[in-house]
């Protein structure tokens, strides 16, 4: 009696063989199948759970000033939505926020609030830490800003992008030297809140 494993195999071969497919790899054709395109073949896998597990896509805010509203109100941002298959939805909201509003965003009015400049002092433009429901984002170059307003709207954007996380209450950002993005008095106080 042929085994589990042998009868698999044969239908397996018995598949290919319908589909005009040899040992070699090579496609049979006659003249009427050749306008038909070859069926494909994504993964063979043995393990269950390798062929059910796929990506899943995740929607994420990212909150974007916009003009003229934000000249006025520098504490306002609209959200647009990007999709990921990343499991660091945060990372990926920053970096999408970083990158900048589309063609199609700009057009009607969302602003880059983050410009970057110079090196990098940790090889990426900033890491990220959440620890007792506060994020800790530390930009790793130089954040461009034409002052207070300025400040204001990248706190805003970063704020409303980071906290749509449930875990997270509270974001510190810190420029490339470790000090609080924006702190004109130079006391850090961002690092003294509980």
């Amino acid at each position: 009696m042929p085994s589990i494993r042998q009868l698999t195999l044969s239908s397996f071969c018995l598949l290919l063989t319908g589909w005009g497919v040899t040992a070699g790899g090579s496609r049979f054709t006659n003249a009427a199948a050749t306008s038909e395109s070859p069926p494909r073949v994504t993964e063979l896998s043995t393990n269950a759970t390798q062929s059910k597990a796929k990506a899943t896509l995740n929607n994420v805010k990212v909150f974007f000033p916009r003009s003229p509203k934000s000249a006025a109100d520098f504490t306002y941002v609209e959200p647009v939505l990007r999709t990921t298959a990343s499991r660091g939805l945060a990372k990926f909201a920053i970096e999408q926020l970083i990158a900048g509003p589309t063609s199609k965003e700009k057009a009607i009015g969302l602003l880059a609030p983050i410009q970057l400049r110079g090196s990098s002092n940790c090889g990426k433009n900033f890491t990220l830490s959440i620890s007792k429901k506060v994020a800790k984002l530390q930009f790793c170059k130089q954040v461009v800003s034409g002052g207070i307003g300025d400040d204001a709207r990248i706190r805003s954007s970063l704020n409303a992008t980071i906290k749509q996380f449930s875990p997270i209450a509270s974001v510190m950002v810190l420029d490339k030297n470790g000090n609080c993005l924006g702190d004109q008095s130079g006391e850090n106080l961002c690092l003294k809140k509980p």
